[in-house]
């Protein structure tokens, strides 16, 4: 138990940056001051920084911690854990300003499709307590590692793609028996490589380049009926990250904040189907939007949009 317990208090301390972060607005407010004459550019640049690090960081974690997972793991001995190791592919659909846009008002809205592919292990380190005889599970605990890769489309001005590293833990309610479902509540940190959208070298409207990282809290309930099991959840994403931005205008300098911020819900859900120790599960989802930017109400692209995004993923547990 102390070894998961480690984690937990590593994946706590790494989620415990003040609440306080600053977004759309502070970050506006930065470039307008070295930029005065460029207030609807940076208000813009603004609302793309969030949009971007929204985009990746939700396809870093996507859904559930666990794809097809309701419930903790256990141990199959009181020595010996329980260990999955997974695959998930997913898509996520995506929308933006366009920093290539060559107009002198609002950018036009921007929209495609980003991927992602990861890795996962999840080992059960604590099989929890028994209170009745199908009623067992509480307080159990996995740990969760995940590497995971985002990919964005060059043609809609992203450097490339992007690295996530995951490290997480998962606290079970119940465990999942003939008369109860399987609950569990997850919290994980990602860390992710650097996002650079735009580029005003090549003459794209801002340059931007975000050092991110997300917090993510899921909360999931399911069962199995014979060979076909059903999950539902709920998340929380806390998206920061230290920004870089410059603007086309030539003039003003680059602008840097720190401690950007952006937090939002999801609700998500699937099913799948169980072939003795592998699983293959589908998985949907609907991230809610980032809030209104009265500054930006009547350009092309919506601020306050949501995202919708699925995947699907094999997992194998011994």
């Amino acid at each position: 138990m102390r070894p998961a317990l480690g984690v937990v208090l590593v994946v706590m301390a790494a989620s415990s940056r003040p609440l306080a972060g600053q977004g759309v607005g502070e970050l506006a407010a930065a470039c307008e001051a070295s930029h005065p004459l460029s207030s609807g550019l940076c208000v813009e640049a603004a609302v793309a920084t969030r949009a971007a690090l929204g985009h990746v960081g939700l396809m870093a974690g996507m859904g559930s911690e666990v794809p097809g997972s309701a419930g903790t793991l256990g141990r199959r001995l009181a020595s010996s854990p329980r260990v999955a190791l997974g695959v998930r592919v997913g898509f996520a659909s995506a929308a933006q300003p366009d920093a290539a846009d060559p107009g002198d008002g609002p950018a036009r809205r921007s929209t495609f499709l980003a991927g992602t592919l990861d890795g996962s292990i999840t080992v059960g380190a604590f099989d929890g307590f028994q209170l009745l005889p199908t009623i067992g599970g509480v307080l159990s605990l996995d740990v969760v590692g995940r590497a995971s890769a985002v990919f964005l489309p060059r043609g809609e001005g992203y450097d490339g793609g992007v690295g996530a590293f995951t490290l997480g833990a998962r606290l079970g309610l119940l465990r999942e028996s003939f008369t109860v479902p399987g609950v569990a509540v997850s919290v994980s940190q990602r860390l992710l490589g650097d996002i650079r959208l735009g580029s005003v070298d090549r003459g794209d409207r801002w340059g931007i380049t975000i050092d991110p990282a997300v917090t993510s809290v899921r909360a999931t309930v399911g069962k199995d009926f014979l060979a076909v099991g059903f999950l539902a959840g709920w998340g929380w994403d806390r998206y920061t990250g230290d920004v870089r931005l410059s603007l086309a205008d030539g003039g003003g300098g680059q602008v840097t904040l720190d401690s950007f911020e952006a937090t939002r819900t999801l609700l998500f859900g699937g099913a799948s189907m169980n072939f003795l120790i592998l699983q293959v599960s589908l998985e949907g989802g609907w991230a809610r939007g980032f809030g209104a930017v009265p500054a930006y109400r009547a350009a092309p692209f919506d601020a306050a949009g949501g995202t919708f995004f699925a995947g699907a993923a094999m997992r194998l547990t011994i």
